[in-house]
């Protein structure tokens, strides 16, 4: 497991269900990365992105549990930082894909989430 070196990011997890949030949560943890926070709104989000000025990488689900999608707050967190951004969605349809492009996203993951399909968009990410 790795530890506090180069290799460990800090990660921000945007999930409006809180069951997907716990398995995302031991998903990132088992590959050596730490959780700085995990929030359900999109609102919450670009507060925690902004905030939180350590995160590497975002996991960003688009239907959260407010009125900002997950594709609406990347573009707000877009304006003043470049964070890399993975989506974890069952919201796959093409017009969020497209929308999503406009966000510079590393990686557009459909749930449930395949760990290894996880681990190779973290990689990718770094």
């Amino acid at each position: 497991m790795l530890n506090n070196d180069d290799k460990s990011k800090k990660v921000l997890i945007v999930e409006d269900d809180i069951l997907q949030q716990i398995i995302l949560e031991q998903m990132v943890t088992s590959m050596g990365h730490t959780v700085l926070a995990k929030v359900s709104k999109g609102t919450e989000a670009i507060k925690s992105a902004l905030r939180l000025d350590a995160v590497d990488l975002i996991l960003m689900d688009i239907k959260l549990s407010d009125n900002i999608d997950g594709i609406e707050a990347m573009s707000k967190i877009r304006k003043s930082s470049n964070v890399k951004v993975i989506y974890v969605t069952g919201n796959t349809e093409p017009q969020n894909v497209e929308r999503a492009k406009k966000t510079d996203y590393v990686a557009f993951l459909s749930k449930p989430v395949d760990k290894n399909l996880l681990a190779k968009a973290l990689e990718d990410a770094f």
